[in-house]
């Protein structure tokens, strides 16, 4: 790729570090938000789910702890 020296910018350090931190700021939202949006979808274990439930000395035993 190249580039014209037409077509090129200068902006200051403080301006690029400034763009670097909303960049990261909007990705860590983004983030968040598709992680909730994940959360909410999910509906966990329920009657159309058969989820397992241990009790403590079940999960020791299995995991050969002493419990």
């Amino acid at each position: 790729m190249s580039t014209d020296a037409g077509e090129m910018v200068t902006i200051s350090r403080a301006d690029l570090e400034a763009l670097q931190a909303e960049l990261r700021r909007l990705r860590r939202e983004a983030g968040r938000e598709a992680a909730l949006a994940a959360m909410k979808a999910d509906p966990g274990p329920g009657s159309a789910e058969t989820a397992r439930v241990f009790t403590r000395e079940q999960l020791a035993e299995a995991w050969g702890i002493s419990a």
